[in-house]
């Protein structure tokens, strides 16, 4: 037992379904997977000192509904007393995985599979019962660095905010061998198109069998940060698995440079907490309006379009139509809702705050909760527990971005959720 009493366990598995399922991630892939490129997996770490326990997941899918994760926490508290406040599950948001998985996100043209679900549960629930079976003594220490070249703020790639932050947690065991690592940065994992059909973990995925092929023993956790603005848009060179993997090796060389850096944590007790939100939700125009709009930003594209007009005003007219297109949808599956019930947690774990945001926050949003968290630092973990969609900044509002035209919120709820966050990490450091 080490001196603070500090006992791990982490767990790999495969979470890849059958060839065949619906895909996510792109409105315009036709067709359902045709194979398997490389695995779908699933990481569990489970910490625990004193009283307290963390189980922290990372699961290669695009989102979760909060539906599965409260399912899950109650098969957890049940058959290993976690307390479901202690239970983060956060998703890398790879666009080459399967559908079945979520529910109430406009534009998603998939409906959830029970069967995917229960086999999903019934895995992570395992790999849970593992992890606790194999808690051994074990010590922390924890990285950061930078990490560029693999992603860039997708609407302003010269001027846009960009969070090239790498934090991660690095879990030894008694003798100082790495046994896991949790490593967080932000950006879609979007290199691969709407063409692909082949189901795959993209770059976080290449980045963990890079770091495989080093630390053959250690389960690498990858946990994606602000990424609500950020993509591979403007740094991929193809849309290919070699270019994945090009990435992917980007991002494994940071966590390799920031394993080697990591500095001993001195630990305090673990803490968690977990907070319910009504997520306010924006007024929608009526539909006969959004319709004539729709019809109208179409026929001018194809005005554009035959005029030979430069890609950006094509661009920028076909985003507005997007925009437009998502409203109607949004306007029709929330049509006399006021609010989406979603949930807000983070977990204290010596001086690093780990806190899991429920969908997709803009970089001038994290980049705020940064600084003004109390704790010397912290990792946001985006598509965490569920997806509720886009959390863009005021700015992106006021430029109409694809985010902000497709997201069903208004103006100020980034602003109010980094307010929420902030008073969740005080609470949870304060206990």
């Amino acid at each position: 037992m080490t001196k603070d009493g500090l006992r791990a366990a982490a767990v790999e598995i495969d979470i890849t379904p059958p060839v065949g399922v619906a895909m996510e991630g792109y409105t315009a892939r036709q067709g359902r997977s045709q194979g398997i490129h490389d695995p779908l997996r699933a990481q569990a770490l489970l910490l625990e000192a004193g009283d307290r326990r963390l189980l922290f997941f990372s699961l290669d899918l695009l989102g979760i509904s909060l539906e599965i994760t409260e399912s899950l926490r109650l098969r957890l508290k049940d058959e290993l007393g976690l307390d479901p406040a202690g239970v983060m599950i956060a998703c890398s948001h790879t666009h080459a995985g399967p559908a079945g998985f979520l529910a109430d996100v406009p534009g998603l043209q998939t409906a959830p599979d029970p069967v995917l679900r229960e086999m999903l549960e019934r895995k992570l629930a395992g790999a849970a019962l593992e992890a606790d079976a194999r808690l051994a003594p074990a010590r922390l220490a924890l990285g950061r660095g930078q990490v560029h070249g693999l992603g860039a703020n997708r609407n302003d790639p010269e001027q846009g905010p960009f969070d090239s932050e790498l934090i991660l947690l690095r879990v030894d065991d008694i003798d100082g061998r790495p046994l896991a690592v949790i490593f967080n940065f932000g950006c879609h994992p979007t290199v691969l198109g709407h063409e692909n059909l082949l189901l795959s973990a993209e770059f976080p995925g290449a980045a963990r069998a890079a770091l495989r092929r080093i630390y053959p023993q250690t389960i690498f956790l990858f946990a994606n940060g602000a990424s609500g603005d950020i993509s591979t848009r403007f740094t991929r060179r193809e849309q290919t698995f070699r270019e994945v993997e090009r990435l992917g090796h980007i991002l494994a060389g940071s966590v390799i440079a920031g394993m080697n850096r990591a500095e001993p944590i001195h630990m305090s007790p673990l803490g968690a907490a977990l907070r319910t939100l009504s997520l306010p939700l924006r007024r929608f125009p009526p539909p006969e309006d959004l319709q004539a709009t729709i019809d109208d930003l179409a026929a001018r594209l194809e005005a554009l379009k035959a005029q030979g007009a430069s890609h950006g005003e094509i661009r920028r007219i076909f985003t507005q139509w997007q925009g437009a297109v998502g409203q109607a949808q949004m306007g029709e599956m929330l049509r006399g809702r006021e609010t989406l019930k979603t949930h807000l947690q983070a977990f204290c774990i010596g001086p690093l705050a780990i806190v899991g945001f429920p969908g997709e926050p803009f970089t001038r949003l994290v980049l705020d909760m940064k600084r003004r968290s109390p704790t010397q630092a912290t990792a946001v973990i985006s598509y965490c527990n569920d997806e509720k969609g886009y959390f863009p900044d005021r700015q992106a509002f006021d430029r109409q971005t694809y985010e902000a035209l497709i997201s069903p919120y208004g103006p100020d709820v980034g602003a109010w959720l980094v307010d929420q966050a902030v008073e969740l990490i005080q609470e949870v450091f304060h206990a």
